[in-house]
């Protein structure tokens, strides 16, 4: 990935096409955690790619790129949730893929057979579904989403317990839908 990095940097129009195609279903999977509408994450994918694109040379270390370009999608992401926040639930879920790994005591086919991931998911608020999304899903370190967030990585931290404990409570049926903000 770094030598397409670099040759992406040199200005490479392949190399960077190589490069944002290996990292697009990552990069799908965090759109969707914040936006619903299959249109509205392929227009924050799209300018996600023309914003890094053109910044690319602004990139100071080559081993941070995901974090720099899933910074970027957050961004666009929540410009593009802005314009329609008015619009009632329009993005109340947060992920339809179902190999995300939930907790540490809980047994996903259980889960499956008894609860839609999904449905668990999208009652936590916006701040733990993307923190869950970008540590389970994306294997991020908590000090990585923390840059990706700009917060602290005790945050992080607080924030995937907290959305831990609600999902256990919900799986065990005792969280009425508790999301604040979309």
């Amino acid at each position: 990935m770094e030598e397409l990095i670099l040759e992406s940097i040199n200005g490479n129009d392949e190399a960077y096409t190589k490069l944002t195609q290996s990292i697009q279903n990552e990069l799908y999977r965090v759109a969707q955690a914040r936006l619903d509408n299959i249109d509205d994450i392929n227009d924050a994918i799209q300018e996600t790619m023309i914003i890094a694109y053109k910044s690319l040379k602004s990139l100071e270390n080559t081993k941070y790129f995901k974090t720099w370009i899933i910074k970027i999608l957050i961004n666009e992401c929540n410009k593009i949730y802005a314009r329609y926040k008015w619009k009632d639930n329009i993005f109340s879920k947060l992920i339809k893929d179902k190999n995300c790994v939930i907790g540490d005591n809980l047994d996903m086919s259980n889960i499956e057979d008894k609860l839609d991931i999904e449905s668990m998911l999208s009652k936590l608020k916006y701040e733990e579904r993307i923190a869950i999304v970008l540590f389970y899903n994306s294997n991020y370190s908590l000090n990585e989403i923390s840059e990706i967030l700009d917060t602290s990585p005790n945050t992080i931290k607080s924030r995937i317990t907290r959305g831990k404990e609600k999902i256990k409570k919900y799986y065990r049926g005792g969280v009425e839908n508790e999301t604040a903000e979309r």
